[in-house]
């Protein structure tokens, strides 16, 4: 098996990752922060590691700035419900995820409006597209730090000194670039940086981040928090605020191996790995007359490893069907994010997305590239 879908989640994990989570499970698995038997101290302090662990990669300013979540999706929602009422404007990218177009769409009738700025690969046009589109009333911007889909990288950084400029706050979704691009919260002061922990970041699936770099929200869920539990409203405190509930404490015990893995590979590393990787399948796609890329170049820096193409003539996941009887698993459709689709124009047939991962090498993409050969001749 060749798995070329780590867009979706990362596989496999590190043996780390499996281990710390096979260790929780047999030695510590008790509720943190309910007991104060050994057991749940223990545990409570594996979720201290890791957010330890998350505030020094992000370079935040306090452990309690990092809020488990159980997705990337929970944290935008979080942010989105937390923040925004009636009247209030956003800006989105037009390569958004559905985590963040529902949950906008939901809020329409609630007297909440949102716009759509527009990429380009000029750094310069893109930040220009965000000004053109601000409003009195806007509130907040939200955009995706590399686009799940065509891999498009955004430049956050002089998009959230924008916004700032303007009095507005900053959201970025970095479930596509967290562990493959440096994110540094404390130089750039984002307000929100949500992702997911299953991802780049090599965690276990159903694990999620939100960084609040402003704390003006109110929470998404209410409930059990195992302090101040005599009072009726919510604790203000954080993380507490926002993590009512038991926590995904295996999960959030293999996030931090998997967060270690990243640390001790490099950032850098990874990116340079990856990107090889994918340049070397663009390439050879590219010059395959049948394939349709999408992505005008693959520069250095400029793109996430995420590559999608479509074969002229063949529905995207009929194409993943046909690969997967080789041995080669892929993605195929619209990746939950339609307008990113749309964008690109490639709405009614979606594409075929392969995102390599730390753990693919040269020969995964030869063999790709030459089981394309075979079904396009």
């Amino acid at each position: 098996m060749i798995y070329l879908d780590n867009g979706a989640t990362s596989f496999p994990k590190p043996l780390s990752v499996r281990q710390n989570v096979d260790i929780s499970l047999k030695k510590f698995s008790a509720n943190p922060g309910r007991s104060g038997h050994s057991l749940s101290l223990r545990a409570a302090k594996e979720i201290f590691e890791c957010r330890k662990r998350l505030k020094e990669l992000f370079n935040v300013n306090s452990e309690e700035e990092i809020i488990f979540t159980e997705n990337c999706t929970m944290a935008l929602n979080t942010v989105i419900f937390g923040l925004l009422s009636e009247g209030d404007h956003v800006l989105i990218s037009s390569m958004e995820h559905n985590s963040v177009t529902r949950p906008l769409e939901s809020l329409k009738d609630k007297g909440v409006t949102y716009s759509t700025f527009d990429y380009s690969y000029d750094d310069n046009e893109t930040v220009d597209n965000v000004r053109n589109l601000i409003k009195p009333e806007t509130k907040l911007v939200i955009c995706t730090h590399a686009s799940n889909v065509f891999g498009f990288r955004f430049p956050i950084e002089r998009i959230c000194a924008l916004c700032h400029a303007y009095g507005i706050l900053f959201c970025v979704d970095s479930a596509q670039s967290a562990g493959v691009f440096d994110i540094d919260v404390g130089t750039n002061q984002y307000d929100f940086v949500c992702t997911s922990g299953h991802k780049s970041l090599y965690g276990p699936m159903g694990t999620g981040v939100l960084i609040l770099n402003n704390r003006n929200l109110k929470p998404l869920l209410y409930g059990g928090t195992g302090t101040e539990s005599v009072k009726k409203s919510q604790p203000e405190g954080l993380p507490e605020k926002f993590e009512s509930g038991t926590q995904n404490m295996n999960g959030i015990s293999g996030l931090k191996a998997g967060v270690d893995f990243v640390k001790n590979r490099g950032i850098k590393n990874i990116y340079n790995h990856e990107y090889k990787l994918a340049k070397r399948l663009f390439n050879g796609l590219a010059n395959n007359r049948k394939v349709i890329t999408y992505n005008k170049s693959f520069d250095y820096g400029k793109v996430a490893p995420v590559v999608s193409f479509n074969i002229d003539g063949v529905y995207s996941e009929d194409l993943v069907a046909k690969l997967n009887k080789y041995g080669i698993m892929t993605r195929g459709g619209l990746h939950c994010s339609p307008l990113a689709h749309t964008t690109m124009n490639t709405i009614e047939n979606g594409t075929v997305r392969v995102v390599p991962g730390a753990f693919n090498t040269i020969n995964d993409i030869n063999y790709l590239l030459n089981v394309i050969r075979k079904l396009t001749n």
